[in-house]
């Protein structure tokens, strides 16, 4: 892949550019306007695990996607109630070829494509109410995507890298293509640990259920991970969440091997980070709340599985975030 473009300069976004740029690939960075023009000046500063500080200067940054013209891969780093926010520039990216990668969390939009009924006409309210994204990008230019990685971003093109190197790309129909092959190898390329996948599907459900039951808690509480794994109580509804989503994937097929207790201890060991829920909250930004929670729910109610405590750490991440919300307005 020669020429791939970032839609998105916050955290991965800017940790993709900032690792893409060194390999052989032609790398386009589409920002806002401010972002762009910091980036262009400054390049991107990333703090690795290790402390480590580097300056990365991007090749091309633009908020201009239409000039950028045709990519051979296009990666898009927002959240995935901004999707549609960005499929304007993502317009002005395509070409006859071009492969669209999602590096959103949650369950995405195209989830059902492929799927046995009662899933496989069904289209996911949650995540696309209106039908937007199934419309506006041809599933077979897409390659489904985990991101195994944490960031935290300090202002325009400054981030810190806390953890992790994994990233996970796969076919939605399960296929072994020359696109997942090609991403693979630019990832690798970039030093992260990529692999094809051939069932997505359960590598989507596995990075869920730790998102699932550790970011809204995180928001809610104003805690790191590490802390939640220790306080009994937050522990306990951790096992819940997770116990529900594995439960809402097995009814779909999903062979999930899920130790709940061992990835709860697999997190408390990894250190008590601020998920990327709690940032959002102290950002004043919109919760991932959707795809992270009531896609899960949606799914529960179309097969028939509970989701109790699910729907109610949904309602509860909300009003958290509205109050929130109107207090920083109020401040301001």
């Amino acid at each position: 892949m020669r020429r791939v473009a970032i839609v998105g300069a916050g955290a991965v976004g800017c940790l993709l550019a900032a690792r893409l740029t060194p390999t052989r690939a032609e790398v386009t960075l589409i920002a806002r306007p401010r972002a762009a023009e910091i980036i262009r000046r400054d390049g991107i500063v990333v703090v690795s695990p290790l402390g480590r500080v580097s300056r990365v200067p991007v090749g091309r940054v633009t908020d201009d996607a239409l000039a950028a013209g045709p990519q051979d891969a296009v990666f898009v780093c927002v959240k995935a109630h901004s999707l549609g926010n960005v499929l304007d520039a993502l317009s002005g990216l395509m070409g006859p070829g071009t492969v669209v990668v999602p590096m959103v969390g949650g369950i995405p939009w195209w989830y059902p494509l492929g799927q046995p009924e009662p899933l496989g006409s069904y289209r996911l309210k949650t995540v696309d109410p209106d039908g937007t994204l199934w419309r506006a990008v041809p599933p077979d230019r897409l390659v489904g995507a985990v991101v195994g990685v944490s960031a935290e971003s300090d202002g325009a093109g400054r981030i810190r890298h806390v953890d992790g190197q994994r990233f996970v790309f796969g076919d939605p129909l399960g296929r072994r293509t020359p696109a997942v092959a090609g991403v693979v190898e630019l990832f690798s390329l970039a030093g992260f640990q990529a692999r094809g996948s051939l069932d997505i599907r359960a590598d989507i459900w596995t990075g869920l259920c730790g998102a699932l039951a550790f970011d809204p808690l995180s928001a809610l509480t104003g805690a790191g991970i590490g802390a939640l794994c220790i306080d009994p109580g937050t522990r306990r509804i951790a096992r819940m969440l997770m116990a529900e989503a594995r439960a809402v994937a097995e009814r779909l097929g999903i062979r999930l091997a899920l130790d709940i207790e061992a990835r709860i201890a697999a997190a408390e060991a990894a250190g008590d980070h601020r998920t990327g829920m709690l940032q959002d909250i102290d950002a004043g930004r919109r919760l991932e709340v959707d795809a992270t929670l009531r896609s899960v729910a949606e799914l529960g109610a179309l097969i028939g599985v509970p989701t109790p405590t699910v729907e109610t750490v949904a309602a509860l991440a909300d009003l958290k975030a509205r109050l929130r919300s109107g207090s920083a307005a109020q401040a301001a």
